[in-house]
């Protein structure tokens, strides 16, 4: 379970530094989490929205 938050938080730190227009980003986060909460259970979705959005906003808010 621990290995999920790191993967997500990783992928959301990767999109956070790779897609610079915001609105792209929370595209590629959304229908992530969507494809991840259809392919396992909706509240895995749910929890991946919100590690993937930690990642993003670290590399964010860590890199100005």
């Amino acid at each position: 379970m621990f290995m999920y938050f790191l993967l997500f938080t990783i992928i959301g730190a990767g999109v956070g530094k790779f897609i610079e227009e915001p609105k792209t980003a929370l595209i590629v986060i959304v229908v992530i989490a969507t494809l991840w909460g259809l392919s396992s259970q909706i509240i895995w979705g749910l929890v991946s929205l919100g590690e993937l959005f930690l990642g993003y906003f670290l590399v964010r808010h860590l890199s100005k």
